[in-house]
């Protein structure tokens, strides 16, 4: 009944009818309201009339609402699985029928619009489209509600707000809305937030959901959500660890997800780099940087760059390689073009150790880095770089300063 007396409200206001105008000869302006609302029941000569006047096949159109409806699934579930060609044909038929103004899919159409311009990158478009949908919540129905819960910490992720991301996302009641993508973005922000082993179990419930929804993209997203936080402990089997790595590699190269490649091999650079294998994270920073060819002004290319020529300037006899400052020039350039201040520190930073300046690049971290990684919550670099100075002052026999930063790394 209520998809009947929403095509009603539809078509009378497409012919431009007022209630009474629609009403009249047939039933009163009250009785038209409640019709439209949903809030009373009406016999089907009444019903007759109203279409009759309207011009409208009744049959025919609600078919076409529920067609429709299945429809903003589909894109739905397209957005969901990372189809791009379907997600944007899908986007054409749906904007191309004016269905999508009635009422009881208005709502779920511009929350799906948010979620295109979320995939999209687009964030202030998402914003502006969110602002409005939580004006409107009480029109929502407890799907919608739960949608607008997974786009809200969708879009506070996207901005680096992870604690704001998980209070949204933990909200979603997971017998109400049956998208369980949503465990995923919670293991990303669990994972953000260092509690490791939060993020380790809700990959966990993301990746079987995946593997039953047949969602090949996803598992590979949730594998490795759950690698990152699998390692760097008692009983960490590195050699384990990397032929997982290069399992979910190959199926990126079956499923030709370069994006999703470069992420992993990006990692599998950082720990390398992490057990001391410059040499690898140097060969695996480098094929990054190849698959990441094409967009160069992007903070992703210029912290594998930055990760890149670390890795050099830690390997004997590479450090006075004349590429190297040519390289770190141009990362610092780019770094400018885009406002990345945060890699244009980076940058700074290995400038003063490819010439060799010990003190001051020890002292730039400490001024510099720390304090910025500390104001980022960049927490897994900040545990490298308060690990680098600890190291340091042992060196330098400074039991005072060696034991602050020794005191940081148990904190943390």
């Amino acid at each position: 009944m209520m998809s009947l007396g929403l095509l009603i409200k539809f078509y009378r206001e497409k012919k431009e009818l007022t209630q009474e105008e629609l009403g009249k000869g047939i039933c009163s302006v009250t009785h038209i309201s409640k019709i439209e609302r949903g809030n009373t029941q009406y016999s089907s000569e009444i019903t007759q009339l109203l279409i009759n006047k309207l011009g409208i096949d009744l049959e025919k159109e609600l078919q076409s609402l529920q067609k429709y409806e299945r429809l903003l699934d589909q894109w739905h579930e397209s957005m969901v699985l990372q189809q791009e060609n379907e997600v944007e044909r899908l986007k054409s038929e749906v904007e191309k029928n004016s269905l999508f103004l009635i009422q009881s899919v208005k709502n779920k159409y511009f929350l799906l619009q948010t979620r295109y311009y979320l995939l999209q990158g687009n964030i202030a478009q998402a914003e502006n489209l969110l602002d409005k949908m939580k004006k409107h919540r009480k029109e929502l129905n407890s799907y919608e509600h739960h949608l607008l819960h997974h786009l809200l910490g969708i879009s506070e992720m996207l901005k680096g707000d992870f604690k704001n991301a998980l209070e949204y996302l933990l909200k979603i009641n997971e017998k109400e809305y049956l998208n369980h993508e949503f465990f995923y973005q919670i293991a990303i922000a669990y994972h953000n937030l260092q509690f490791k082993v939060k993020a380790y179990h809700y990959s966990e419930v993301a990746l079987d959901y995946f593997r039953k929804t047949n969602n090949f993209k996803k598992v590979i997203d949730a594998e490795t959500i759950k690698l990152i936080n699998e390692g760097r402990n008692e009983l960490w089997d590195f050699e384990e660890l990397v032929e997982r790595y290069n399992r979910l590699i190959a199926q990126c190269a079956v499923l030709n997800e370069s994006s999703k490649k470069a992420v992993l091999l990006s990692n599998l650079a950082y720990e390398h780099s992490f057990a001391g294998d410059n040499e690898r994270a140097k060969m695996y920073y480098k094929k990054t940087l190849a698959l990441l060819e094409t967009n160069k002004k992007s903070p992703v290319y210029l912290n594998n760059l930055i990760g890149y020529v670390y890795s050099c300037l830690h390997i004997e006899g590479v450090q006075g390689e004349r590429n190297l400052k040519q390289l770190i020039e141009a990362g610092s350039q780019i770094a400018r073009e885009i406002q990345d201040q945060s890699s244009f520190l980076f940058f700074k930073m290995l400038h003063l150790l490819h010439d060799d300046k010990k003190e001051l690049y020890y002292k730039f971290i400490e001024e510099k880095i720390i304090p910025m990684l500390e104001e980022n919550g960049k927490n897994q670099q900040l545990h490298t770089y308060v690990k680098t100075m600890y190291q340091h002052y042992l060196s330098q026999e400074n039991s005072r300063k060696a034991l602050y930063y020794a005191n940081r790394l148990i904190q943390n």
